[in-house]
């Protein structure tokens, strides 16, 4: 039995889906900070104590899940710097909440760094609209997230593999890849 494409997850077409993803997005990047969850597992309790179709209850499930095993890699190295979190977030699939994340420190940015944070907030996109089969978007988010991330690469140095990203961004391939967070340690 084929997969019946109009019962996933897709916030682009699905109002409740949209709320869903932005309001959770929205409070996770909130609770990095103080490193408290209590914002982000409110925000969950309050859509499931709605009438909630399977798809959109797995949705949260999937992301509570996700924002756990963010906080415990955080925790674990005692990483501050927002740019390396910022890696976690990505690795974990949360590419919305990685562009939330990185937008929040793009607003304050300035120059040659808020260039190259432009072209990560894109590149999340590319893999926000692969996740929901819009290849034609996420080619023309690719192209735009390459200049700019080939342009500024010198201001990525909080990331070990920038040339990874580089690559699949321009196979548009749709396996995200690891973004390794330069190590300071010794």
């Amino acid at each position: 039995m084929g997969i019946n494409v109009s019962k996933r997850f897709d916030p682009f077409t699905d109002r409740t889906a949209r709320d869903i993803r932005n309001s959770l997005s929205e409070a996770f990047v909130a609770t990095i900070g103080a490193r408290n969850p209590a914002a982000y597992l409110n925000a969950a309790r309050q859509w499931r104590k709605q009438n909630l179709a399977p798809l959109h209850a797995d949705y949260i499930d999937d992301r509570l899940l996700r924002y756990e095993r963010f906080f415990d890699g955080i925790a674990a190295d005692d990483i501050t710097d927002p740019l390396q979190q910022a890696l976690i977030i990505w690795n974990q699939g949360l590419f919305f909440e990685f562009h939330d994340h990185l937008e929040a420190i793009w607003k304050s940015a300035t120059g040659d760094k808020r260039q190259a944070l432009k072209g990560l907030i894109k590149a999340a996109g590319v893999y926000i609209h692969l996740e929901q089969g819009h290849l034609q978007a996420a080619r023309s988010l690719a192209n735009k997230a390459l200049v700019l991330l080939q342009q500024y690469r010198h201001c990525l140095t909080f990331m070990a593999n920038p040339a990874t990203l580089l690559n699949k961004l321009k196979a548009i391939d749709p396996d995200a890849p690891r973004l390794d967070m330069v190590s300071f340690r010794d």
